[in-house]
């Protein structure tokens, strides 16, 4: 039985139409998000050179550049498309005109950067002051862009040498504060000349052991609910017919 006064149609058989619609019409779009893969501010304590740029110091008298790592966990397959590094110049502090940065991918040999497994050069960087220094030297960050690397889960050093020749200040990495979820403590680092030299550990103590870096995935798709146009099409229908609805009810109560 129909209980007294209730009817089938009308107000309530529109509502059901419009949900109905409104359920359809919300269809799926993709948006990009980037993944923060590692996260390691700087913590403006110093910086260790990594400059290819042939140098003449008191700890290696003779000339050699010298190229630093920083050694990170993937917890899963990613892809490796930008990275962010803070840096200074020294001496004197002045940038040069262009950077000549050189990323590389390596894979963990026993605790060291080992076996090479990706390599671009002449990354272009874009460099800008934070207004922040280290030692009375201006800091820089530098955001670089990469042609995506896909990598499954494992342990990996990325290597991030510059080359300054030609001007008189050399290029120097800051120190981080290490990522407690895919950081591992310590760096490394390697003398660019004579050729052949191995990696050594860059483990001065808690504040000068390992690198500022931030490393980002490639951005991945996103589904979030929008409106289709075929959706939106069939939800104006239908509140057509709501509304032709509503005026036959309306002409049919006034006889």
């Amino acid at each position: 039985m129909i209980a007294p006064g209730r009817r089938y149609g009308g107000p309530q058989l529109v509502s059901s139409l419009l949900c109905g619609a409104f359920a359809a019409a919300v269809g799926c779009e993709a948006v990009a998000a980037q993944a923060t893969l590692l996260s390691q501010p700087p913590n403006r304590t110093d910086a260790h050179l990594s400059d290819a740029k042939l140098n003449s110091m008191i700890m290696w008298p003779t000339p050699t550049g010298v190229c630093a790592a920083e050694n990170f966990v993937l917890p899963s397959t990613s892809t490796i498309a930008r990275i962010r590094i803070w840096g200074v110049y020294s001496p004197g502090g002045g940038a040069p005109a262009t950077d000549s940065l050189t990323v590389t991918l390596h894979g963990d040999a026993a605790g060291l950067p080992g076996a090479v497994l990706s390599t671009q050069s002449g990354v272009p960087a874009s460099r800008r002051p934070t207004g922040e220094a280290v030692g009375g030297l201006a800091e820089y960050v530098y955001s670089l862009p990469l042609d995506p690397v896909a990598r499954p889960p494992g342990s990996y050093w990325i290597e991030v040498c510059n080359d300054t020749t030609g001007n008189a200040p050399s290029f120097f990495w800051e120190f981080g504060t290490v990522d407690p979820a895919r950081g591992v403590p310590a760096a490394a680092y390697v003398l660019t000349a004579p050729a052949g030299n191995a990696w050594q550990v860059l483990d001065v103590d808690s504040n000068r052991r390992d690198l500022a870096i931030e490393i980002s995935a490639q951005p991945v798709a996103e589904v979030v609910p929008t409106l289709t146009e075929w959706a939106l099409a069939l939800l104006g229908v239908l509140l057509g017919a709501g509304g032709a609805g509503f005026a036959r009810r309306g002409r049919a109560t006034a006889r």
